[in-house]
């Protein structure tokens, strides 16, 4: 059980500053090579270092992250930054995680064809890459299922769910499994007689509506000649059926943007998530390449608005209302089944990313040097990239020599 000291629960009373929560979330957001990173690197510095949280708060955000749509880490982040500090630091937080990856993004599509560019994204290097990402995540899956996964049904859950979802070929079967951890723990609940009592503001009325109205203007079938003119409302629309992070997201953004009216061809939507690993942020960094491919940077920075900014407002809506049901035992008891069934997307992902890297001896030594790093000598994300690039480079500079 984790012990809190006074110390901690003044660290926990403070105000974060704005400055400092921006600085912060924009530093770590840079240095993330993956929703998944951001949410591991936010952890470790609001939790383990800072004290700001606790560590079953900061996997509420987590849960309810996965339960929204949306880019995951980003949630994450907003729901970070409004627990700290409200409204103003939801946006905060948000514009925060989202700037770096929406910089370099849009200078890629800007430089997309140099051979700058094609030399960077080698496939070697993004390899290598992703074998640190698998490695990142597979420690904070360690750390995160010491914590949240303790009792008989937690491991049940967890493991049904890592099965479940190694099998999973559709964004629905991530809600699926959710809600169906969530009611399970609902059911067994040893309270059995407590209601809950949620009531919406006109405000949240209004948002939900919104969000609702992007949707179905998504859903619905529009001459082609109307593509172009809402293709950012059914963007927006597009951003609430991505559950599970970004790797769901690539069948439903090339049905936005391979076609004859917005002329993005098949080759560029390829190679922009070819270079999204090369970026930081989620796999859904790519949205600022595809808007700078419409129309410039106002079509970049649009596109990055209507991807992100609904879900933001959607995760912190649900947020405010998740302090509210707290408080009744069987919906804690839910979370507490739902916290566990998230770790298997941890789980999953590392099989996943770890799947796509070729069976080579060089992998395994760049995987060893990040564990050593990551979980013995606590280095940087930012320093191992680095030198991992660094010795790519040298490599493919001089390895052909030797």
């Amino acid at each position: 059980m984790q012990t809190i000291t006074s110390q901690d629960a003044a660290r926990r009373g403070k105000r974060e500053p704005l400055w400092t929560l921006f600085r912060v979330v924009f530093g770590l957001s840079a240095l993330s090579w993956g929703g998944l990173a951001l949410m591991a690197q936010l952890e470790n510095h609001y939790v383990e270092r800072e004290g700001r949280l606790s560590r079953v708060a900061f996997s509420d955000l987590i849960a309810l992250a996965w339960m929204v749509p949306g880019p995951v880490g980003c949630n994450v982040a907003v729901q970070l930054g409004h627990t700290l500090r409200g409204r103003a630091g939801a946006w905060v937080a948000g514009v925060a995680s989202v700037l770096p990856f929406f910089t370099l993004m849009t200078l890629f599509a800007i430089f997309y064809r140099t051979p700058l560019v094609r030399a960077a994204a080698s496939q070697t290097l993004l390899n290598h890459f992703s074998v640190v990402l698998a490695t990142l995540i597979a420690i904070t899956w360690y750390k995160q299922t010491r914590a949240l996964v303790q009792g008989k049904l937690e491991w049940v859950a967890a493991v049904l769910g890592s099965i479940a979802l190694f099998y999973a070929h559709s964004p629905i079967a991530y809600v699926v499994m959710l809600g169906a951890a969530f009611g399970t723990g609902w059911l067994t609940s040893p309270e059995r007689d407590s209601r809950i009592v949620v009531s919406f503001a006109r405000g949240d009325w209004q948002v939900l509506t919104v969000l609702c109205a992007f949707l179905v203007l998504f859903v619905l079938p529009l001459p082609h000649r109307y593509e172009l003119a809402l293709l950012w409302p059914r963007l927006a629309g597009a951003g609430m059926t991505l559950f599970g992070g970004g790797f769901s997201a690539l069948p439903v953004l090339k049905t936005l943007f391979v076609t004859p009216a917005i002329g993005i061809s098949d080759n560029d939507f390829t190679l922009a998530f070819s270079l999204s690993p090369l970026s930081p942020g989620p796999l859904l960094n790519v949205v600022p390449f595809f808007g700078y491919l419409v129309d410039g940077w106002v079509g970049a920075l649009i596109a990055t608005l209507a991807l992100f900014v609904p879900s933001g407002c959607l995760v912190v809506l649900a947020q405010r209302h998740l302090h509210e049901l707290k408080a009744n035992p069987r919906f804690e008891h839910g979370m507490r089944i739902l916290r566990a069934v998230t770790t298997a997307f941890l789980a999953v992902a590392v099989l996943r990313i770890a799947g796509r890297v070729p069976f080579n001896p060089v992998y395994l030594i760049t995987a060893l040097f990040s564990s050593i790093c990551f979980a013995r000598l606590k280095t940087p994300v930012y320093l191992v990239y680095g030198t991992v690039a660094a010795v790519c480079g040298l490599w493919f500079a001089y390895g052909a020599s030797f």
